[in-house]
């Protein structure tokens, strides 16, 4: 499956994408639905399998990351940024242009303009030349 650029917190050695959260708690998405053994710090789960997370107490959570997804689609540079979760799209993700030529952006088949950038919804087999750059963040609220 093709990673997309995200924040993922470290809980019990495994990192999950973050979900949404407050200032004392994290909501973390997980995927499959989550229980009670797998996270006993829980205060509460979503098991709807749509969308599947889990809210836990900041204390919890171990680590923060960054993760920067970037390829190259219909030969222009890009950052992979979401994923669709639901409905009949489900699976593709959205690229961002990450050139400087918006001719280039126009050319591969992307919409947008010149002040909120260039973007498709596209097969994640589409993407090219996949990297992904993980960088280790100070834990703060989020």
């Amino acid at each position: 499956m093709l990673p997309v650029s995200e924040t993922l917190f470290e809980y019990r050695g495994k990192r999950y994408p973050w979900h949404s959260g407050g200032d004392d708690y994290l909501r973390l998405q997980t995927d499959c639905p989550p229980t009670a053994e797998d996270f006993p710090d829980a205060t509460e789960i979503n098991a709807d399998p749509h969308d599947p997370w889990v809210k836990l107490p900041r204390r919890a959570v171990t680590a923060r990351f960054s993760q920067e997804v970037t390829g190259t689609w219909h030969g222009v540079p890009v950052s992979v940024s979401q994923r669709v979760r639901q409905g009949l799209q489900r699976g593709m993700v959205t690229v961002w242009y990450a050139g400087r030529k918006p001719d280039a952006a126009v050319s591969a088949g992307m919409s947008g303009n010149q002040y909120d950038g260039w973007s498709a919804l596209v097969s994640p087999d589409e993407v090219e030349d996949v990297h992904v750059e993980t960088t280790r963040l100070p834990m703060v609220s989020a």
